[in-house]
């Protein structure tokens, strides 16, 4: 994993078996929207041709170590959707470089990829922060 980025998705749900998500740099007014992410049940992931597969990513990882929440969700409306998410493959595209520090969308779209396994989280993401506008206390490891 070369870059990373934070990501706050928001999503719709297209039908039972696929979402399709906005993403943007940060959950305030200001926010930049920086890709977009379609997630597909296990089911579809599956029925995928083995060759498209690379550039899917499980979310298995992520909400299982805690790193994807739903904030503002009562508790037992957020465990019961992260169960079905846990189940759920990404293919997400960056149309802006935030990390770069360009001030626009430049160049070409990159495919991004979630975080799968422990030690790859870059130890300058793992900060504990509060995001007032959503009153949660983010801790990244």
């Amino acid at each position: 994993m070369i870059r990373q980025v934070e990501a706050h998705h928001y999503c719709g749900h297209l039908n039972e078996h696929m979402r399709q998500c906005l993403i943007y740099d940060w959950p305030d007014a200001d926010a930049r929207l920086i890709g977009l992410e379609y997630i597909v049940t296990e089911e579809h992931f599956l029925i995928l041709p083995d060759t498209k597969k690379p550039i899917w990513d499980s979310h298995e990882y992520e909400v299982k170590s805690g790193v994807l929440f739903l904030p503002g969700v009562p508790r037992p409306v957020e465990r019961k959707d992260l169960e079905k998410v846990a189940k759920t493959y990404g293919k997400t595209i960056h149309f802006w470089q935030v990390d770069r520090g360009d001030e626009l969308s430049l160049g070409l779209p990159q495919v991004m990829m979630a975080l799968t396994r422990n030690g790859q989280l870059y130890p300058s993401l793992a900060i504990v922060s509060f995001i007032p506008t959503i009153g949660v206390f983010v801790i990244r490891f």
